[in-house]
């Protein structure tokens, strides 16, 4: 006879591998708060997944000066049609050093197919391609290509957190 187990609410629980590691608790005031659950929802995300996203690139800004997506926008701009597959991606970012893994290694094709997928805002992705979401035939890239102009980062604070301090 079998016996019959209630099953209990919720999501069943992930296999130890497969969930997240490690829990952080971070501390919010009730101002802050509010504004960060009014962020994660004007990103249609739930708000842990929104402060690991913000936070990943926040440190992956601070090491390495600019994101993974960051890095592939820049080399997508350079390309004809703003289109390229992900092998010719990782080949560019490693060459120019525009970015590097956590161990110090150039981001492999399938990461940078996965960064892709993770911000369809960004990049859309079709037949193994992928190309810029927002750029049109008379893309700037190709104007500036031709003149003797490349642009340069400038290190420092993004100006909307310098706004939000200045606001408070």
């Amino acid at each position: 006879m079998k016996a019959n187990k209630k099953r209990e609410p919720g999501r069943p629980r992930l296999a130890k591998s497969e969930g997240k590691k490690k829990i952080v608790p971070v501390r919010f005031d009730a101002s802050d708060l509010q504004f960060v659950i009014s962020a994660a929802k004007a990103s249609n995300e739930v708000l842990s997944e929104w402060i690991r996203n913000i936070v990943r690139s926040a440190a992956e800004r601070q090491l390495f000066q600019r994101t993974l997506h960051e890095a592939m926008e820049r080399v997508l701009r350079e390309k004809p049609n703003c289109t390229a597959t992900a092998v010719e991606l990782s080949e560019a970012i490693r060459q120019q050093a525009l970015y590097a893994r956590k161990d110090g290694a150039s981001p492999k094709p399938q990461q940078i197919s996965a960064r892709a997928r993770r911000y369809p805002e960004l990049f859309a992705t079709e037949g193994g391609l992928i190309r810029l979401a927002n750029a049109s035939p008379a893309s700037p890239a190709g104007e500036y290509s031709r003149l003797d102009f490349h642009p340069i980062d400038i290190l420092g604070e993004p100006l909307s957190r310098t706004i939000l301090r200045e606001r408070r």
